[in-house]
C-alpha cells in the first residue's frame, strides 16, 4: 500500500493538470495573439491546517470569460448566435470534465485512505 493518499498533493497535482489542458486548448483555438490569457493562468490550493484541501482557486485575465463565450465588442450572449463572432469555449469543456475527474480521484483516494485505517486499526487491536 505504498499508494499516495495524501489528499492535498493530489488536489495540487490536479490543478496543475488543469493548468495545462486550459494551455493547450488556448494554443488549439489559437486564442493567442497577445499571449497575455494563457500567461495569466494560475491556480492556489488553500489547505487547512491539517492539509487537507479547503478551496481550490484559478485565476486568469477576465477577458478569457468572453472568448469562452463569444462575447465582447458589443456582443451579448444573446447576440452570439446572430454575429460572426465565434464561441471558444477553452474555460468551460476542460473545467467542468476535470472536476468530474476530481470527483472519481478523491472517491478512490477516500477509500484508500478508509481502507488504511482500518487495516491499521484491525493490526492495533490484534
Amino acid at each position: 500500500m505504498a499508494e499516495n493518499t495524501n489528499i492535498g498533493i493530489t488536489v495540487e497535482a490536479w490543478a496543475k493538470i488543469v493548468i495545462e489542458r486550459w494551455e493547450q486548448k488556448i494554443e488549439r483555438l489559437k486564442i493567442t495573439r497577445t499571449g497575455k490569457l494563457a500567461g495569466s493562468l494560475a491556480q492556489h490550493v488553500y489547505t487547512q491546517a491539517n492539509g487537507n484541501p479547503e478551496k481550490i482557486q484559478f485565476t486568469f485575465e477576465y477577458y478569457g470569460k468572453f472568448q469562452d463565450m463569444g462575447v465582447g465588442r458589443g456582443v451579448k450572449i444573446a447576440q452570439v448566435e446572430g454575429s460572426n463572432r465565434k464561441r471558444k469555449p477553452w474555460y468551460s469543456p476542460v473545467f467542468f470534465g476535470q472536476v468530474k475527474e476530481l470527483s472519481r480521484i478523491l472517491a478512490d483516494k477516500y477509500a484508500q485512505k478508509g481502507q488504511l485505517s482500518i487495516v491499521t486499526s484491525f493490526k492495533e487491536s490484534t
